[in-house]
């Protein structure tokens, strides 16, 4: 059986393969594959994909940065091949969320939707389509790598070990660093409110389906989402689970041509058009919208707030106690107000990682000095009220353990995680079937997958 699919394989990796070099004008180069893992194969659109991305970034690509893409993905499809023997799942709203976190990054990047379909050339559509794939690969892939580290701890004595390890003259020089702790009040969004926008769209959408109003000018003129607002509210081609369950559900129960209800989801309130369906695909123009913190609760919240202060800065309640009885924001809520920085777990923030708004909060306060209330923005552009408390201040240092002991145990964490996925994947490579494209015998891989 080995044989035969050793066989398969290289018959089908030799009919199919592409250069990743330039080819004459006269030949069109579409896809192909250029290696393959197990089960799993490595497309040129894979590698070229992994291309725009670097190139986004500002890198200069060659040879040498082709072949260090291809070892990446090499990796990738080990990893996937072994997460599926495994039977491990990824579900299609965390695909979603991906897909959509790094077309927001993209756009970002390139300045508008349009200039990012330009740049890749192709609709925002296509390119959900095109790269669903790709990117469960890519989760997959962390969810196998998180199988393989997840008993992966370092020691204190490892930690000491390594620290001892360092010249003095060689530890990090630690820049001030601060904790604090957060008192938030957002304005409850109610019923009231959610119906107030029911109404809102549904009249927009009789205004559409009566031919008094376009959809396209309905959605360029009241439709919040920012990645069909300006192509009359429309996503093309559209496979099942790529956008969320309330969405597809509204799109299939709908007949083409037909307007659905209002309904809602996690992004607002929305009514769609269905233009085309076939199989698992459908085409559809939509218009959303979201609820509004009123001003008057946000005015009331401010009121509040004030009181609030008050009675802290005369010690008539805790910090502590109004946290658990008053703040909204539960991951501060939860730590007695304490915010917790998420790139290491810990409760210290070098002062260019804090919010502008919240440094200069900070900024003119002693050790356990507590801020006057403040109106911010969350993401969504809503208003809310905040009380800020500097729990401390870390002066610049030299690294050490005793100071900063979450820093060395990631860094130990690190060196012992990369030891054990290399035995990991040394272990797997003389296991698995592998083929690559003569395109890439020249590469030097860090793995041996030649």
């Amino acid at each position: 059986m080995q044989l035969f699919r050793t066989i398969f394989f290289t018959l089908l990796l030799s009919q199919f393969t592409v250069s990743a070099i330039a080819q004459p004008d006269s030949f069109q180069l579409l896809d192909g594959i250029v290696a393959i893992v197990g089960d799993e194969i490595i497309l040129h659109s894979e590698v070229e994909e992994r291309v725009f991305q670097e190139m986004l970034e500002g890198r200069t690509i060659g040879t040498k940065e082709r072949c260090v893409i291809i070892e990446d993905l090499l990796f990738e499809k080990l990893l996937v091949h072994n997460a599926k023997i495994d039977s491990l799942v990824v579900g299609d709203a965390e695909i979603m969320d991906e897909i959509e976190r790094r077309l927001a990054y993209y756009v970002q990047m390139l300045g508008s939707t349009d200039a990012f379909e330009k740049e890749y050339g192709k609709s925002v559509s296509e390119w959900r389509a095109d790269f669903t794939g790709p990117i469960k690969d890519q989760l997959l892939a962390q969810q196998m790598r998180g199988t393989i580290n997840q008993n992966v701890r370092a020691t204190p004595a490892q930690i000491i070990e390594y620290f001892e390890g360092i010249p003095t003259d060689s530890l990090a020089l630690i820049p001030e660093e601060i904790s604090y702790s957060e008192i938030v009040l957002h304005p409850e969004i109610t019923e009231l409110q959610k119906q107030d926008v029911r109404n809102t769209l549904d009249s927009i959408r009789t205004l559409v389906m009566s031919g008094s109003l376009s959809l396209t000018l309905a959605a360029s003129r009241f439709s919040e989402d920012p990645g069909s607002k300006y192509k009359g509210g429309c996503y093309n081609n559209i496979g099942r689970g790529q956008f969320v369950p309330e969405f597809e559900a509204a799109a299939f129960d709908t007949p083409v041509g037909g307007y659905s209800g209002i309904f809602e989801t996690d992004f607002g309130f929305h009514f769609l058009r269905v233009t085309d369906k076939r199989g698992e695909q459908f085409s559809a123009c939509h218009v959303l919208m979201k609820a509004k913190v009123d001003v008057v609760a946000l005015y009331d919240l401010g009121l509040m707030i004030d009181s609030l202060s008050v009675s802290l800065n005369s010690n008539t309640v805790s910090f502590e106690a109004t946290v658990l009885t008053h703040s909204t924001r539960e991951s501060s809520a939860n730590q007695k107000g304490q915010v917790v920085n998420p790139r290491d777990g810990g409760v210290r923030f070098g002062v260019d990682e804090l919010d502008p708004n919240i440094y200069f909060l900070l900024e003119p306060l002693d050790g356990g000095g507590i801020s006057t209330p403040v109106q911010l923005l969350d993401k969504d552009g809503n208003g809310y009220w905040t009380i800020l408390r500097l729990d401390a201040r870390h002066p610049a240092h030299r690294a050490n353990p005793t100071d900063d002991y979450s820093l060395f145990q990631n860094l130990v964490e690190n060196n012992l995680r990369t030891e054990s996925m290399n035995e990991w994947v040394n272990k797997n490579i003389s296991e698995t079937f592998i083929r690559l494209d003569a395109t890439f015998e020249d590469c030097q891989f860090i793995m041996n997958w030649h």
